[in-house]
């Protein structure tokens, strides 16, 4: 690991409060007055990173109002100058040497280096931790904190090594970056702590960084050499220890995740006490279906662990965002417990309602399924579920990108078309919403149609010249980017190829992370589309008077006709009633050890929710009687026997329990029979 002097150590008296930024909620800057002494500690917040400004009401900055006022904070003093002269007076330092914590709030960090380093501002800082007291700041007030000031250039925060490279050192030997998951930074610090390009200052004991990647709503809390996760329930921080790399170590296996909870040694650089990531928060099942989405944020993408979007609207889902090839293919693909997979039933109709894929590197995780995976999703697809990925997803769902015109192997060209590259890298873009968006019907964006901010990384979209060849394509959104070409451009689209398949929606650049705003909104509106979109119930066959239909086929004799039942499946069945009213009686005997329930309904697939008569008691075993008017009726079983599902912090996907035999199926046989 290097020297003594070069080992990652925090303040010796004294706490830290470092945090990612956007904290909504306020947990963290809460945590903050808590260790400072409550609402009368003598606090400074330092607004100078804020604005280059001379206009900005530094003294009135939103965060001294809301800690007055929401807060009820007694005793808080603004403190900001540009001038390193004035920062080097007595008269200037004096809140801090009374000062019981220093805050530091977020814009640029740079402005915090011109302003106080060197100065008796930047010992008055250190002294406040050397008494016992507590320093934090969010965003540009976290990254000044570390030793190695990242993202510290005048000309724009994407320039990771810059023209400042000092930070304050509160943290020793440490590189801090904030909003690395929404904003996709995931491999910033990499890029950092490798420093291809020699751009480090030889001053920095580069192989003795650390790298901390603070999630947004999230931070730690430093005493001495242990910090803590705190903030969001579902906040991630993200180690990156260069010790431990080898020279084939994937960019995903460069960081260690840490969630709330945790407990990590800066110095030994050992987890003290393991987090362990929040389940998804809504338990809502769909009719027809096992849950709402998939998410899959695997081999080769951003292993994304939350769905906002999802959240927001009480949306059931689960996740794969694991980096082992050979768990995700028996995951996607089947194994001995589940020979379907996880996005099938046995008689492979979608499991879920909507598969959504995460950004990353498309042909890469298109590869990594393998052709069997690749043949799974579609038919997913095919079979009625919907699609929805943003950048990497948008792309992989393709036949393949720009003018090319063979097909891409590792793309699934379940969207028949190529999708164009925008070669717009870590920006943001506006979007703009058609007056004729289906998205409208969900969402109204503040009565402007437009979407600003929306994070953007080399994605994709469709030209006006490409979208008048394109069959069954929608514009949901285009790009609001002057003088660009992708400028009113497809931004956002949707295909269906049909009713039996699912319907494809297609986002070019990141909004699905935010968890607040229009950004949130328009990610809800397409996720609801989509959904909107599955295909219709299939029916398995028409019901004849008096004879026994078996269901015991598995997933391997593909008979999908006669497959058995999966958990919180439904099969759909029909059969006619001529003439007059008639006496039916519906037999439903299955496999022990599993609930079945029936349904019926006329004139429509009979579902729990709309069934004109229904049996829905415990067991598999079930007689439905009913006088029947005349027409087409539709009859129903249901599968009520599901399994737990816990997801695996650790590895990135859910692990099963209680009643696995369900993945497989319920075997069953029903007869349908009239009486006088």
């Amino acid at each position: 690991m290097g020297s003594i002097d070069a080992q990652t150590t925090g303040p010796t008296k004294g706490t830290l409060v470092i945090v990612g930024g956007n904290d909504r909620d306020r947990l963290c800057f809460k945590e903050f007055v808590k260790l400072a002494g409550g609402k009368d500690a003598r606090i400074v917040i330092v607004t100078t990173a804020s604005s280059s400004s001379k206009d900005f009401d530094y003294v009135n900055h939103s965060q001294v109002k809301e800690a007055r006022a929401s807060l009820g904070l007694t005793q808080v003093t603004a403190l900001h100058t540009h001038d390193p002269i004035k920062a080097d007076t007595g008269k200037f330092i004096e809140p801090l040497l009374k000062a019981d914590a220093v805050w530091f709030t977020g814009g640029r960090q740079w402005r915090l280096v011109d302003a106080y380093t060197g100065t008796r501002t930047e010992t008055a800082f250190k002294e406040v931790l050397a008494r016992g007291g507590v320093i934090g700041g969010s965003s540009a007030g976290a990254t000044i904190q570390g030793t190695f000031l990242m993202r510290g250039d005048t000309n724009g925060s994407n320039i990771l090594i810059g023209n400042h490279q000092r930070g304050f050192g509160f943290l020793r030997n440490v590189a801090i970056d904030q909003h690395v998951i929404p904003r996709f930074r995931h491999f910033d610090l990499t890029k950092v702590l490798t420093d291809p390009e020699g751009k480090m200052d030889k001053s920095h004991d580069r192989a003795a960084l650390l790298g901390i990647g603070l999630d947004e709503g999230t931070g730690i809390v430093v005493r001495q050499d242990k910090c803590e996760v705190i903030g969001k329930s579902d906040g991630v921080v993200l180690i990156y220890d260069p010790t431990k790399w080898k020279s084939d170590t994937k960019p995903h296996g460069r960081y260690q995740p840490l969630w709330h909870g945790a407990q990590y040694n800066l110095r030994h650089r050992k987890i003290i006490k393991s987090g362990k990531p929040p389940l998804p928060k809504s338990t809502h099942r769909p009719e027809g279906f096992y849950k709402d989405i998939f998410m899959d944020g695997g081999v080769n993408l951003s292993s994304r662990r939350n769905l906002p979007a999802a959240e927001s609207m009480g949306l059931s889902y689960e996740l794969y965002a694991g980096r082992d090839p050979d768990e995700q293919r028996e995951l996607f693909i089947g194994n001995a417990l589940d020979e379907n997979g996880v996005l099938l039933y046995p008689d492979g109709q979608p499991r879920f309602r909507l598969i959504y894929v995460n950004g990353g590197g498309a042909t890469a995780h298109g590869k990594s399924l393998e052709l069997a995976g690749r043949k799974i999703f579609r038919q997913f697809f095919e079979n009625g579920g919907s699609y929805s990925g943003s950048c990497a997803g948008s792309f992989l769902s393709g036949r393949n990108t720009n003018e090319k015109s063979e097909p891409r192997l590792g793309y699934l060209n379940i969207f028949p078309y190529n999708t164009l590259t925008t070669g717009i890298k870590q920006t943001r873009v506006g979007h703009a919403i058609p007056h004729n968006s289906p998205l409208l019907k969900y969402r109204d964006f503040g009565g402007d149609y437009h979407v600003a901010e929306v994070y953007h990384n080399n994605g994709n979209w469709l030209s006006l010249d490409a979208l008048k060849s394109m069959k069954n394509v929608e514009v949901l959104a285009t790009y609001d980017h002057p003088k660009h070409k992708v400028h009113e451009g497809a931004a956002i689209w949707a295909y269906k190829k049909d009713k039996a398949a699912g319907r494809v929606i297609n986002i070019g650049s990141h909004p699905e992370g935010i968890t607040s705003g229009e950004r949130l909104e328009m990610t809800e509106a397409c996720f609801r589309y989509a959904i909107d979109g599955v295909g219709t119930p299939v029916l398995k066959g028409q019901l004849k008077n008096g004879v026994v239909r078996h269901m015991n086929k598995r997933t391997s004799d593909k008979n999908p006709e006669h497959t058995r039942i999966g958990d919180l499946q439904y099969h759909h069945f029909s059969f006619d009633i001529s003439n007059q009213p008639t006496n039916v009686e519906i037999e439903l005997s299955g496999e022990k050890g599993f609930d079945l329930c029936l349904y019926l309904k006329k004139g429509a697939p009979a579902f729990r929710s709309n069934a004109d008569h229904a049996q829905k008691t415990q067991g598999s075993a079930k007689v439905l009687k009913a006088k029947l008017p005349p027409g087409k009726w539709f009859l129903s079983v249901e599968c009520v026997t599901t399994v737990k599902a816990e997801l695996d912090g650790s590895r990135g996907f859910f692990n099963y329990s209680g009643n696995t035999a369900v993945l497989n199926g319920a075997a069953y046989r029903i007869k349908f029979s009239t009486g006088n």
